[in-house]
């Protein structure tokens, strides 16, 4: 089946070429994450050192759309997917940092990420979901600093609401609308 290019731009956006360095791209955020883990000083629980990595991935995470081709999204991806296989290790190899809820959760995202950076197919919603990592930033600060009480409110009255706006408003309505594509999403992936 033949479907219109125009139908692709509208439901997925402009899609990077297939030649790009997608598993170095995400082996090297893999060793990035893990040496940035690594040379933290050992002082430092890694419990805090993966909060501080966390942290650092929200703050880059995303990018931005560079003319009309989405250029960058594929990059982004391919950081971010990194980042969650790294993060599931050291949650794997780290008892203390590790929760049923975080395993759920990489696991769902890498199994969901890879599908759209291995098939080019709904990379545009997976890229505009990594802006909700944003509320990622007050949620690890405000663990960081639990015994700074007045940074530790301000963390945590700044995680309430970018939890909400980014987590519950932003992110249903790209959740909404990859579901109501989820039918074209499968049938482009079996095309290509």
């Amino acid at each position: 089946m033949q479907f219109d290019k125009q139908i692709q731009i509208q439901y997925l956006g402009n899609i990077s070429s297939w030649d790009v360095p997608i598993f170095g791209l995400i082996f090297v955020s893999i060793m990035i994450h893990t040496l940035f883990f690594c040379f933290l000083p050992s002082s430092i629980t890694p419990m805090i050192k993966s909060y501080i990595i966390s942290t650092f991935h929200a703050l880059i995470a995303g990018g931005g759309i560079y003319g009309t081709g989405d250029e960058i999204m594929i990059y982004s991806l391919c950081y971010s997917f990194g980042y969650f296989i790294y993060d599931l290790l050291i949650m794997l190899f780290y008892k203390s940092v590790r929760t049923n809820t975080a395993l759920i959760h990489h696991i769902l995202l890498i199994s969901v990420l890879s599908l759209g950076i291995l098939n080019c197919v709904c990379r545009p919603c997976h890229f505009y979901l990594l802006f909700e990592e944003l509320s990622t930033i007050a949620l690890n600060l405000k663990t960081i600093y639990y015994d700074r009480t007045n940074l530790h409110n301000t963390f945590t009255m700044l995680f309430v609401v970018s939890f909400f706006l980014c987590r519950i408003i932003y992110g249903s309505i790209i959740c909404g609308y990859a579901l109501r594509s989820a039918g074209l999403f499968a049938q482009m992936a079996l095309d290509i």
